[in-house]
């Protein structure tokens, strides 16, 4: 919507024309922002669109602020917000037209507030836009380089080079992007290879990007080997993307030891002192339940969502790599009885073959086991409100404890089998990812002893041990049908869906293009593979640890409420009890039920396994969806703990 023009562009233009078009000076650093983020809208017709939707943002916001003076006047009234005298008439007019008075500026002030908001929206989007191609640029710009290195060592032109990045974007993203303009400039506009570079430069969001680019037009301009150029540069990032991620790793420190101060010991203090307030008579339960049910869920989610913010994200899901020499008949080429009936055969195949094998299917997608979690979670729920139902009249707070295991049961059945899958395939997935490097580096040294090829794949397959053995030996079947190897090692990659490996074989794919070296674009593919399978192993283990820090965190929380809960309101509560049977006045505990405090504490002790198991996921691998398990084992933990071992029996 932001960033393509559309009818409401139009519309804007023809309204605010003149007024944009006699500021078009102001408009010079919009249009480099716009340009940096890929932004496809001239810097006048975005402005029209940002004017148009404040434009309804306002309406809303004019709607939302009748209604509220409505409500405010209506039902609500308003108090005197300044309690001054004023002389007569004048009071007596004032306190007739005081609620209209509040109302416009109400109105009026929510309209004014969602137009600014709308523009706000406009203003900052194409730096959010800058700043993500900025990141997904660095992240994949080693990995480019020594594709580009790759190509530029079979003879391939600078040129080509460039076209061959700009048609592989599903893997190299952004940075083909960047590709796609430089050659844009040249091919469409007739430019001059060297000038299109030196625009790229002052377009590109990236630092990292501009630096390459600048060696890159000194490398041109002086004749210098531009294949060793890429083979430097390609290691010089790859260093630099080791300290960028062990800064990230202490920053990761940092934000653990937040996490700890402000959502673990904080909360285990509130929760103290509100408990020691209870005893002196000072009871104030809804604070109390404030902390518990509000600040521990709601601001540990938040944490674990603002560590996956600014978490070096994901490459994303695996792309699909074309094959070479595969013919695909196009639809235009069918009549429509012909598509319809070959489109209905391949969807029947295709379901077949996922129904065939409904557990692998699960693996590679875990989130389908919400399918029947779900409803099974629903069935506990209801089947516990059948067995323990409200009737009107009851202490809902007394009702409510009894019913909240099953409420932690269906939350249970709902993570379990998903943490399960997702680790499955995760599990997979880094095998996977582990042993490619090594069976290239294989291929490679067999292939430079003077092994065909063929032979080489052959006695891998025969001899090879690892997982990998049965992809392996796909690949050996598909060299038996006469499938070059660029091609058989495409529907390797596409099997797997793992986004690095699908980045290895494309690198690997449009190497053999250009070069019959074997050999060496095995070597450089095993080599873009090693380095970034070492990075992600480097990652894990160092986050690894703060994983440990988050269960650690989670025990002692969990040792302590029990102490509270089981020794300490007990031992205060049996005093009491000695005292008053003496028969004077004792005034600690005074409206304290032991009962409800310990399934409140219980339920902390749940929701802090809960939502740390997230916060513990995401540092730990940078995931939501890896926090399963977590979340999963501290719910577990808490709930036993406080049911079984300890012997609560709850009411």
């Amino acid at each position: 919507m932001f960033k393509e023009a559309n009818r409401l562009t139009y519309i804007g233009y023809k309204l605010f024309e003149k007024d944009i078009t006699k500021n078009e000076s102001k408009y010079f650093e919009l249009e480099r922002s716009l340009k940096k983020a890929m932004i496809s809208m001239p810097p006048e017709m975005y402005i029209a669109t940002a004017r148009m939707f404040s434009l309804l943002f306002g309406l809303v916001g004019a709607i939302i602020g009748l209604i509220a003076a409505f409500i405010l006047v209506k039902y609500i009234g308003v108090p005197p917000f300044f309690n001054i005298r004023l002389p007569e008439p004048i009071a007596t007019y004032w306190l007739l037209y005081r609620p209209f008075v509040y109302a416009s500026l109400l109105a009026i002030g929510i309209t004014l507030v969602l137009y600014y908001i709308g523009n706000l929206i406009f203003a900052i989007y194409p730096s959010t836009v800058i700043s993500d191609r900025k990141s997904k640029i660095d992240r994949v710009l080693p990995h480019a380089i020594t594709f580009m290195y790759s190509l530029s060592k079979g003879g391939m032109s600078l040129v080509q080079i460039l076209k061959a990045l700009a048609d592989n974007y599903e893997v190299y993203g952004e940075v083909s992007k960047e590709a796609s303009r430089i050659l844009w400039e040249v091919e469409g506009l007739g430019k001059d290879l060297r000038t299109a570079l030196a625009e790229a430069v002052e377009t590109s969001p990236s630092e990292n990007f501009k630096e390459f680019l600048h060696g890159l037009i000194t490398i041109i301009d002086s004749g210098g080997d531009v294949t060793r150029y890429f083979e430097e540069r390609a290691e010089f990032y790859f260093e630099r993307a080791k300290q960028d991620q062990k800064s990230f790793i202490e920053f990761l420190g940092l934000m653990a030891e937040t996490y700890i101060t402000a959502f673990v010991a904080g909360p285990l203090f509130l929760i103290i002192i509100q408990t020691v307030m209870s005893v002196m008579g000072q009871t104030n339960e809804i604070a109390l339940f404030s902390i518990i049910y509000l600040v521990i869920p709601i601001g540990s989610f938040m944490f674990a969502m603002l560590i996956k913010l600014l978490t070096p994200g994901d490459e994303g899901s695996a792309p699909t790599l074309r094959e070479r020499y595969l013919y695909i008949r196009r639809s235009s080429e069918l009549d429509p009885k012909e598509r319809k009936k070959v489109e209905g055969k391949v969807n029947r195949y295709r379901l077949k073959k996922k129904l065939r094998n409904p557990f692998r299917l699960i693996v590679e997608n875990p989130y389908y086991t919400f399918a029947f979690t779900v409803p099974a979670a629903i069935a506990v729920l209801v089947y516990g409100f059948m067995a323990n139902p409200y009737i009107p009249g009851m202490d809902l707070k007394n009702w409510f404890f009894s019913y909240d295991d099953y409420i932690f049961i269906a939350l249970i059945v709902v993570l379990a089998p998903f943490a399960v899958f997702f680790e499955l395939g995760k599990r997979k997935m880094k095998t996977y990812m582990r042993l490619t490097p090594i069976f290239l580096s294989k291929l490679a040294s067999a292939n430079e002893s003077g092994m065909p090829i063929y032979r080489a794949i052959t006695m891998i397959a025969k001899t090879d041990t690892s997982p990998l053995k049965k992809e392996i030996a796909k690949i050996k079947a598909d060299l038996d049908w006469g499938i070059s190897l660029s091609d058989a090692l495409v529907r390797f990659a596409n099997r797997l869906k793992i986004f690095e490996i699908s980045r290895t074989m494309a690198l690997l794919n449009e190497a053999l293009k250009s070069t019959g070296n074997v050999t060496e674009v095995l070597m450089i593919s095993a080599k873009d593979a090693t380095s970034a399978e070492l990075l992600r192993r480097e990652r894990m283990t160092n986050m690894f640890m703060y994983v440990i820090i988050v269960y650690i965190a989670f025990f002692v929380f969990i040792g302590i409420v029990y102490i509270i809960s089981s020794t300490f309101l007990s031992t205060l509560a049996e005093s009491a009890a000695k005292v008053q049977a003496t028969g004077q006045s004792f005034q600690m505990l005074q409206g304290v039920d032991v009962n409800t405090y310990r399934n409140i504490f219980m339920h902390a002790a749940v929701f802090q396994g809960i939502f740390a198991g997230m916060v513990a996921g995401v540092m730990g691998e940078g995931s939501l969806g890896a926090g399963a398990k977590h979340s999963f084992v501290m719910l577990a933990i808490a709930y036993i703990v406080f049911n079984v071992l300890f012997g609560f029996k709850l009411i």
